[in-house]
C-alpha cells in the first residue's frame, strides 16, 4: 500500500472514531439503534487504524536492505607437497684450467698391490705457476683422453653414469732457472734455491721432443741433464749439480 493510501485510511479511522466517540456520548438518551450505530463506528475505525498501522509496518519486514551482492567463496585448491629443487652443483674450477696453468698434486708414499713402496697422487687443485707448490701444468683438458707423450698424470673425475666428464692431462713443471729438490728423482719438489743439499740443483734448460744433452748449456763445469726417452723430454742442470736417481 503506497504513502497516500495509508494516509486516506488513517483519516477515515480517526472520523469514524470521533463519530463514535459523539455516538457514545449521546448514548444515554439515544435509542438502541443509536447506540448500535456507535459501536459499529467504533469497530470499523479500529479496524481501519489496525490496518494503516500494519500497512505501515509490514515492508520493513518485507524490504531487502540494499548492496552489492556477495559473491561464491573461491573453489578450495589442493595444495601439492612440499617440493625439494636440488641445487645446482658447485663449477669445477679444474674443468676450466687450460694448457700451460698450473696445479698442485699432494704426493703420498704408498705400496702397490705387491708391497712395493710407490707414490700416491692426491687430488689436484689449481696454483700459481710461481708457488713452489705448483709442481704440475696442464697439457690437455677436454673430453678426449691424453694423447701428448708428455704427460705423467691423467686426472679423469667421473660422473654418475661412471664416464669421465673431462681429461686433465698433467707433467711435472721442470722450468729453466727453477731449483728442484730431486733426492727422489720419481717425485722431485720445487724449492727456494738458497736450500742447501746434496740434490739440490737448478735447471738450466728444459728441451721437450729432445733425447738427447748436446744442447744443454753449459757453465765453468760442464753440465749435467737428465733424459726421459718415453716422455721425450731433457732436463738440463748446473755442471755441478747431483740430480738423485
Amino acid at each position: 500500500m503506497g504513502s497516500h493510501g495509508v494516509g486516506w485510511v488513517v483519516a477515515a479511522a480517526v472520523l469514524l472514531l470521533c463519530l463514535a466517540a459523539a455516538l457514545g456520548s449521546r448514548a444515554g438518551a439515544a435509542s438502541k439503534r443509536q447506540r448500535a450505530s456507535a459501536l459499529a463506528c467504533a469497530a470499523t475505525g479500529w479496524i481501519l487504524a489496525f490496518a494503516a498501522v500494519t500497512a505501515t509496518l509490514s515492508p520493513m519486514t518485507r524490504e531487502t536492505v540494499a548492496g552489492n551482492p556477495i559473491g561464491a567463496p573461491p573453489e578450495l585448491v589442493q595444495a601439492g607437497g612440499p617440493t625439494t629443487s636440488a641445487k645446482p652443483a658447485a663449477p669445477d674450477p679444474m674443468a676450466s684450467l687450460k694448457p700451460g696453468d698450473c696445479v698442485e698434486v699432494p704426493i703420498e708414499r704408498a705400496r702397490d698391490a705387491s708391497g712395493t713402496p710407490t707414490w700416491k697422487a692426491g687430488t689436484p687443485e689449481p696454483s700459481d705457476c710461481d708457488s713452489v707448490d705448483a709442481n704440475y701444468r696442464v697439457l690437455q683438458n677436454g673430453p678426449d683422453p691424453c694423447t701428448d707423450p708428455l704427460y705423467t698424470l691423467d686426472s679423469a673425475p667421473k660422473d654418475k653414469t661412471g664416464k669421465p666428464r673431462y681429461h686433465l692431462c698433467l707433467t711435472f713443471d721442470w722450468r729453466t732457472g727453477v731449483c728442484y729438490d730431486t733426492t727422489a728423482m720419481e717425485t722431485p719438489s720445487k724449492v727456494d734455491c738458497a736450500t742447501s743439499g746434496e740434490h739440490i740443483v737448478q735447471a738450466t734448460a728444459v728441451l721437450a721432443n729432445a733425447t738427447s744433452g748436446a744442447s744443454c748449456p753449459r757453465d765453468g763445469r760442464g753440465a749435467v741433464w737428465v733424459i726421459w726417452r718415453k716422455l721425450e723430454l731433457t732436463v738440463c742442470f748446473r755442471g755441478g749439480d747431483n740430480p738423485g736417481t
